[in-house]
């Protein structure tokens, strides 16, 4: 099952939280892994990444989950700061998985961080190609990411491809708004 959670570039860029996707193994007992994926869903610059190294050393995931738990743990390896770990884990999450958005996303938000906008916008390419339920987060990172880069035509675009995908985000809605008072339109 894939759930949702994606942190960085959006919070990078304007302070705001992005939706997006993330995965794991969802046990109705204790799971290392689910245990990781909670772990992104809280808001804490020094998160533990316990759960996650013991659901890769010691649970039996599938290929689908053990890739969602790399990037669960890459994201949190991201928010503590330790940047070149994150990114091994999403480098071997995408080894094990390429279908699914939410890795490319997750990645993206890390090599903003080391100011790698050229490849991440090549992750969130990849992330709109696959068109899967991260499509709004997505469209939405590379309004972020474009903003960032002064390219105030392309991140409205991409603002308003996310808004009209996911229409009941306020975050999506209020950062077409904001671009559109930053254009005076």
């Amino acid at each position: 099952m894939w759930m949702h959670v994606l942190f960085g570039l959006s919070m990078l860029l304007t302070g705001q939280m992005a939706s997006g996707e993330s995965a794991d193994t969802v046990l109705f007992n204790y799971s290392p892994a689910y245990e990781c994926y909670r772990a992104t869903l809280r808001d804490n610059p020094s998160p533990d990444t316990e759960q996650c190294d013991l659901a890769i050393e010691k649970q039996a995931l599938d290929g689908e989950s053990l890739a969602a738990t790399y990037s669960n743990r890459g994201i949190l390896l991201a928010r503590s700061g330790d940047i070149t770990a994150a990114l091994a884990d999403h480098d071997r999450a995408l080894s094990l998985s390429t279908h699914h958005s939410s890795l490319y996303i997750n990645r993206a938000n890390a090599l903003v961080r080391v100011r790698r906008f050229k490849d991440a916008m090549d992750d969130l390419d990849r992330a709109v190609a696959i068109a899967d339920g991260a499509l709004a987060a997505a469209h939405y990172n590379r309004s972020l990411l474009f903003h960032r880069l002064g390219d105030l035509p392309s991140a409205r675009s991409e603002a308003e491809a996310a808004a009209k995908l996911s229409p009941e985000s306020t975050a999506y809605k209020s950062f077409l708004e904001s671009l559109s008072a930053e254009n005076g339109t």
